[in-house]
């Protein structure tokens, strides 16, 4: 789970940010910590610099929150496919924050000191709109229209439920840009989740059918696992049996669907068929996960596979 947050001054960025990290247990960034001189008060860091230290944090760690008000170095954060929120809740609401903040003692020597930056820290907030350039609502706005992965604008605060739900969203909204990364065999070994291999079989299903899925996921799954070091035998890797019964309930319950991609994405993710124990209210574990079911496609020896089973027992 990525996550990167844009904004202005007081939009609640800094908030979020925690509120993200201490539920999902994630790593923050605060580009305020890359982009000006350690102890130096507004001298800006060599912009190459400050890049390779975002781009170092994002490799360093899988999970991760990245916080800031710089379009540029957001944009270095985005080459790692987060979730990007824009935060825009207006002007007044920014300025009220801005007002009501305690003591930063990682960005000011005192209390004072704060306080008396306050009132050009507000006149800057109040010119979002109309400024230029890298800090400005126009980039940030044309940052957020180009990037093509999972992206939300945010103009209310946010409560406990949208960031409990946050994962959910992250493949629910990236769910092309899962998709199309998965067929160029570019879904990073860390990303390649549970949730995942179910966000791209959904997106196949949709796409192309539960036959043409059937075979382009069988030869994708045993091409990304190889590129990620991993092997195709008997005993570990692809699975027909599994893949076969997922694509058929995923394909079911996509028959009764009718609302976006997306939400089908989000609905599933967040019900039984999730569970990463569903199979085994069709088959035996004996069955399922013997060699010949890896191997081939088996049939179900308890019950016949439907997502209706799954939503009434599981």
């Amino acid at each position: 789970m990525r996550v990167a947050i844009i904004g202005n001054s007081g939009s609640g960025k800094s908030t979020l940010a925690q509120q993200i990290a201490a539920m999902h247990l994630l790593t923050t960034l605060d580009l305020d910590s890359v982009a000006w001189e350690p102890g130096k008060i507004a001298v800006a860091r060599d912009v190459e610099a400050a890049s390779a230290d975002v781009r170092a944090f994002c490799q360093q760690h899988g999970n991760w929150v990245v916080e800031g008000c710089y379009a540029a170095l957001t944009r270095r954060a985005l080459e790692y496919s987060p979730m990007l929120l824009l935060m825009d809740p207006g002007v007044e609401a920014c300025v009220a924050n801005c007002r009501e903040r305690p003591w930063e003692p990682h960005k000011y020597a005192s209390k004072d000191e704060q306080d008396e930056r306050l009132e050009f820290l507000v006149s800057w907030v109040r010119e979002y709109y109309t400024r230029a350039g890298d800090l400005s609502h126009a980039e940030h706005q044309a940052l957020f229209d180009e990037y093509r992965g999972p992206k939300r604008r945010l103009t209310t605060v946010v409560d406990r439920a949208f960031v409990e739900r946050l994962p959910i969203r992250w493949y629910a909204d990236g769910v092309d840009d899962l998709g199309t990364r998965f067929e160029a065999c570019t879904i990073t070994k860390r990303e390649w989740t549970h949730q995942a291999h179910l966000t791209v079989g959904l997106w196949h299903v949709h796409r192309y059918g539960a036959e043409e899925t059937l075979r382009r996921l069988r030869a994708g799954i045993r091409r990304l696992n190889e590129s990620h070091g991993g092997v195709n035998s008997e005993t570990d890797g692809y699975h027909e049996t599994i893949t076969s019964a997922y694509v058929r309930l995923l394909a079911d319950y996509l028959a009764t669907y009718d609302g976006p991609l997306s939400e089908a994405v989000a609905t599933v993710l967040g019900g039984p068929l999730v569970s990463k124990t569903v199979l085994f209210a069709f088959y035996s574990r004996e069955r399922l996960m013997s060699t010949t079911a890896r191997a081939t496609w088996m049939e179900p020896d308890l019950a016949p596979i439907r997502s209706g089973a799954v939503e009434a027992e599981v």
